[in-house]
């Protein structure tokens, strides 16, 4: 290794630490998600629909659409959908029941 590479990589690593004990902050809605826009697939034998959703992003709600999965004998889908938790909105992701 070169000394200006070994600098480099010296300064890269020391950087590291603060970089991994940066903070997460999570902002959730204080106001409520738009109404569900209704979408309508056509049938797809082996599959199960997920619905399309609200996802909060950069203080706006965007819109996802829906989509298709491989169904799963013996289990269920069963949507998330946002909740109230006090003054703010969370969303609770689907997921496949028994």
């Amino acid at each position: 290794m070169t000394k200006l590479t070994t600098a480099v990589l010296g300064a890269f690593l020391s950087l590291a630490p603060a970089a991994a004990s940066a903070a997460v902050v999570y902002v959730e809605p204080r106001e409520p998600p738009p109404e569900v826009i209704v979408e309508r697939p056509a049938p797809r034998p082996g599959y199960v629909w997920v619905g399309g959703r609200y996802g909060w992003h950069r203080r706006h709600y965007v819109w996802h659409r829906g989509y298709y999965v491989r169904e799963r004998p013996g289990y269920m889908w069963r949507g998330g959908g946002w909740e109230r938790h006090g003054d703010y909105y969370r969303y609770h992701r689907g997921g496949w029941y028994r």
